[in-house]
């Protein structure tokens, strides 16, 4: 069982963070690849830049529109190369280094076999690429932030940023919308990653789908992951999801008018069953014709199954009249260590993908869950505008003043200190 410690893992991300005091480089479309690359005298080619700096350097992108690049030479610990767009910069196909073909691919080799690491892709578009937008296989302390990433996977099924295999990766305040897949796709047994502030919508798939996928090597299983103050709404499937994912806090997210659930956690491709996974603070609100809010499923591994939480969630289904659906699903046989309660439901409740259900006083009295949680079947006693999608705590809501506080929650989604009573979902009152 892999478990990395949090103290760790903080230090890798802070790791991540500092930027040394290398040199600057410029690209822009009057450039010339024989240039040296000052401010006067630019590069062309994203491909001449990122094979020509190193660790600690810095590439601005003037504004315009390019080709991508294949990203080959690593930086290093505390000395990230840093690949950045200075203005309005479009990339719209991959470049010519570029075998997946992807806009912009963070790999070394066609397999992946050694990594790039300790790279910053940071406020770019990226469009029209034939499969992944922002692409990277087995790099290692990545940061994709600031970017707007749309419409790629024009050849097929494909994600608009995608890391696989990719350890301390630091995923935040990009937008994803209208791939022919998934907004975010992390994957491929990748540990102790960050997904934070993204905004993920009208994506073929899921918003954000996390998968160990253990037929493509590695342990099977994704460790150690914080999923915070995203937003995912109107995917064709599922908010968010993960398969084969441990050890990970999904907190302060907003998922709404998905096709299927808000959250997803399960294990089909990977190796373990859901195992110290915590759900705190979200807002998860299914539409008519949807799933479930939230369901845990159980697959095929004998392990895991132990020790998840879900608590100060709103957890809301738009067909709560429908027998078989409900504000959460979960396991039967991992009931004795199943931590639930402090929650806004809908008086439905799940176990063993809905074969048996519950209301409210059934669930406490068979489980002994959920003893502190409320019953509300109206979004308009709980938000101020629901059907604006504004999905803020109205005054007088019974989410206001209804949590418990958790230490691994200090804000909300707006960035607003959580103080004690703690309010219920991703925002504060």
């Amino acid at each position: 069982m892999k478990r990395i410690s949090a103290v760790f893992s903080l230090v890798l991300l802070v790791a991540l963070a500092v930027t040394s005091y290398g040199a600057t480089y410029y690209v822009a479309t009057n450039g010339s690849d024989n240039n040296p690359g000052t401010q006067a005298l630019p590069w062309l080619t994203l491909q001449k830049a990122v094979d020509t700096i190193a660790s600690g350097d810095t590439i601005l992108v003037q504004p315009g529109t390019y080709v991508g690049c294949r990203i080959r030479y690593s930086g290093a610990a505390g000395s990230p190369k840093t690949l950045k767009a200075n203005g309005a910069v479009l990339i719209n196909a991959p470049g010519t280094l570029c075998r997946r073909p992807s806009d912009i691919e963070i790999i070394s080799d066609d397999f992946g076999t050694t990594p790039t690491s300790y790279w910053v892709i940071d406020g770019f578009e990226v469009i029209n690429s034939p499969k992944w937008g922002i692409d990277g296989i087995t790099p290692y302390n990545i940061t994709v932030q600031n970017n707007t990433v749309h419409n790629n996977g024009t050849s097929g099924t494909f994600t608009g940023i995608h890391q696989g295999f990719c350890n301390n990766a630091l995923v935040q305040n990009n937008t994803s919308y209208s791939n022919s897949e998934h907004g975010l796709y992390c994957c491929n047994s990748a540990d102790n990653g960050v997904a934070r502030a993204n905004l993920l919508y009208s994506n073929g798939s899921e918003g954000m789908h996390m998968n160990g996928d253990a037929k493509q090597g590695g342990d099977g299983i994704m460790t150690g992951w914080v999923v915070e103050k995203n937003k995912a709404w109107n995917n064709t499937n599922h908010g968010f999801d993960g398969d084969s994912v441990e050890y990970t806090t999904w907190k302060n997210n907003l998922a709404y008018d998905n096709g299927s659930k808000g959250l997803n956690i399960y294990n089909v491709d990977g190796k373990t069953n859901a195992r110290y996974d915590k759900v705190y603070n979200n807002t998860f609100v299914t539409k008519p014709g949807a799933y479930m809010p939230l369901t845990f499923l159980k697959g095929r591994a004998k392990t895991g199954g132990n020790n998840n939480a879900v608590q100060n969630n709103i957890l809301y289904s738009a067909d709560y009249t429908n027998t078989m659906r409900g504000s959460m699903g979960y396991v039967s046989t991992w009931m004795s260590t199943f931590t639930s309660d402090y929650n806004i439901l809908i008086d439905r409740l799940g176990v063993d993908d809905n074969r048996n259900t519950y209301t409210l006083a059934q669930w406490r009295t068979t489980y002994g869950k959920d003893m502190h949680s409320i019953n509300c079947f109206d979004l308009n006693v709980l938000f101020n505008n629901a059907a604006g999608k504004d999905f803020h705590l109205k005054a007088g809501s019974p989410a206001v003043d209804a949590g418990t506080t958790l230490t691994e929650v200090t804000d909300d989604l707006d960035g607003l200190a959580r103080t004690a009573p703690y309010d219920i979902g991703c925002y504060k009152y």
